[in-house]
């Protein structure tokens, strides 16, 4: 089983379908490594937390000191703050009593804090923190879906595993939602977005004062095999793909029923095409196909304005960050870039998706714990 290291105190509350429910993403837990005695762990969901928190509060720090009095860009933080307000502080410093030294220590951060100065930085931190978000997010997500069955009976395990989940559903979520601002950011303010620099997610080990990667974890990398979908997996992807086919469905028929001559158009040329294509990558992963024919009305989608069919895509983004943990593989099932272009086509029928596309950060409550830790 892959390992999540969190510490109990350190918990993020799982995300439901309709989010209903408030997230709470913790701050950073550490753990002292019982085997050497002398070296402290932040396993993969710590570092991309971090890493994700810190990218928010320096590209938010940035807006305000690059585009100093230009109202309209600096508008743009609002994003980055909301979703670090989700994310929790980037670095709680925690202290830890490392075997053999006198004092406990304040723990660096993994990765240096920098805010990006000049518009050239500011559009490197961007595209950088976006893919970095979007990989780590996918990452978490193969982690939480491999992990399933072996978790089931451990409490702690369990725990954790969801923990894991709600942070990949946040993490695609912000890679979506950046891509999108990423570019509206640089048109207003006249300038290109260079090519990405990603960095690969490693759990980390500091010893002797710095960070390192974590040479067990990684020799670990490419050697375990792919779980099989579980019996619930199954059935959870099956209620997913027929839940998106009856979106399509009746999102057509009712534009069909309209007199909106763009709006046919939109649906024919852009929505449709999108979900099809998606649906049946998703069929494939399942082995089967449970789409029908003909669906009745989905529950609280009718009309055929635009309104109508952008609450269609609306739930239809809640769908994609449900079967985000399911689907054996999540960059094959195309869910960033059906979730992304659901995300562009709400937007072309008036609708914003906001900070975090098929979440609802509205109600978002962060917990954080500040973690001590004991030899």
């Amino acid at each position: 089983m892959a390992n999540l290291t969190l510490m109990k105190k350190t918990w993020i509350v799982p995300l439901t379908l309709l989010l209903s429910a408030s997230l709470s993403l913790a701050g950073c837990g550490v753990r002292i490594d019982d085997g050497s005695g002398d070296a402290v762990r932040a396993d993969q969901t710590q570092v991309a937390r971090q890493r994700a928190s810190a990218c928010q509060e320096a590209i938010g720090a940035g807006i305000e000191q690059v585009f100093a009095g230009s109202p309209d860009l600096l508008a743009f933080k609002d994003g980055f703050e909301a979703r670090g307000k989700v994310l929790g502080p980037r670095w709680p410093s925690p202290q830890v009593k490392i075997a053999g030294k006198e004092k406990p220590e304040n723990l660096p951060e993994p990765q240096p804090y920098r805010i990006p100065g000049n518009s050239e930085a500011l559009m490197q931190k961007l595209v950088d923190c976006q893919v970095n978000a979007l990989n780590d997010g996918l990452t978490l997500a193969a982690v939480a879906r491999e992990s399933q069955e072996s978790s089931q009976g451990d409490k702690d395990e369990v725990a954790q595993l969801k923990q894991t989940a709600a942070l990949a559903k946040v993490l695609v979520a912000t890679g979506v939602a950046m891509e999108r601002e990423n570019k509206q950011i640089a048109a207003a303010a006249s300038l290109t977005l260079p090519p990405a620099n990603p960095s690969q997610l490693s759990a980390l080990r500091y010893q002797d004062g710095k960070w390192r990667p974590d040479k067990t974890e990684e020799n670990r990398k490419g050697k375990e095999e792919k779980t099989p979908l579980s019996d619930q997996q199954k059935k959870e992807l099956s209620k997913g793909i027929r839940q998106l086919d009856a979106l399509r469905y009746n999102i057509e028929k009712n534009a069909a029923q309209g007199r909106d001559s763009e709006l046919k158009e939109l649906v024919s040329e852009e929505i449709t095409p999108l979900l099809r294509r998606q649906l049946q990558e998703l069929v494939t992963q399942l082995g089967t196909d449970p789409r029908e024919a003909v669906y009745q009305p989905f529950a609280d989608l009718s009309g055929s304005d635009k309104q109508a069919a952008a609450d269609g895509l609306k739930i239809a983004s809640e769908v994609e960050m449900n079967l985000l943990t399911v689907v054996p593989d999540a960059q094959k099932a195309l869910i960033a870039q059906t979730l992304s272009g659901l995300t562009d086509l709400r937007g072309k029928l008036g609708q914003d998706a906001g900070s975090l596309p098929g979440l609802s950060a509205k109600d978002a409550k962060v917990k954080t714990a500040r973690v001590g830790v004991k030899p």
